[in-house]
């Protein structure tokens, strides 16, 4: 389990930034197996819960009053630990999976949602020092890319509309994303370390 803090990455050029989020808190959840001194696989939900620029939401037509911004991924992942073995372990990781980056907006006309779903791509990299026997402890910095199949949108008195990403109008394709985070994982550890 790991818990941190990250942002993503999106223009954030002053005054006209069109970026939404300002940070965001981190959570990881997970498990692996480690067949090899060297190489682990395992499994990852990792969670972005962003903080929403108040700028940005000035921006909708009618300002919202409650505004939520998140990603999330499930990820099989594969590890190479540098060391076959020593008090540190450390490792690069990659992975590929599925995730979502949802954004909810409310205000007194009603709730807009929105939801971007498809393909992620992680890689991270980090260092575990074993604590005890059975613990480790360690920074991880991981960032994934989050490539969108398909894009949600849901207006009051509207019906949920679901499309295929398209380009914008400078020529940039809809529905990518890249979360990063940087956080501390613990470790439990069963059988031999």
């Amino acid at each position: 389990m790991g818990l941190g803090l990250g942002n993503a990455v999106c223009d954030n050029e002053k005054p006209n930034s069109d970026c939404p989020v300002d940070g965001a808190f981190t959570l990881g959840f997970g498990g692996g197996w480690r067949f090899h001194d060297n190489f682990a696989v395992g499994g990852e939900l990792g969670i972005w819960a962003f903080k929403v620029r108040d700028e940005w939401q000035g921006q909708l037509d009618d300002k919202a009053t409650d505004v939520t911004f998140s990603s999330l991924y499930l990820a099989p992942y594969l590890r190479w630990y540098w060391f076959d073995e020593g008090g540190i372990d450390p490792y690069l990781q990659a992975g590929v999976g599925i995730g979502s980056v949802t954004a909810e907006a409310s205000n007194d006309s009603g709730t807009y949602t929105y939801s971007a779903t498809g393909f992620v791509f992680p890689v991270g990299i980090g260092v575990d020092w074993y604590v005890s026997d059975g613990f480790r402890l360690g920074p991880q910095a991981l960032a994934y890319l989050h490539v969108s199949d398909e894009i949600c949108t849901e207006e009051p008195n509207r019906d949920k509309s679901c499309e295929p990403p398209t380009r914008t109008e400078d020529g940039e394709r809809e529905g990518i994303a890249l979360p990063w985070r940087l956080m501390a994982v613990g470790t439990f550890t069963l059988g031999d370390p």
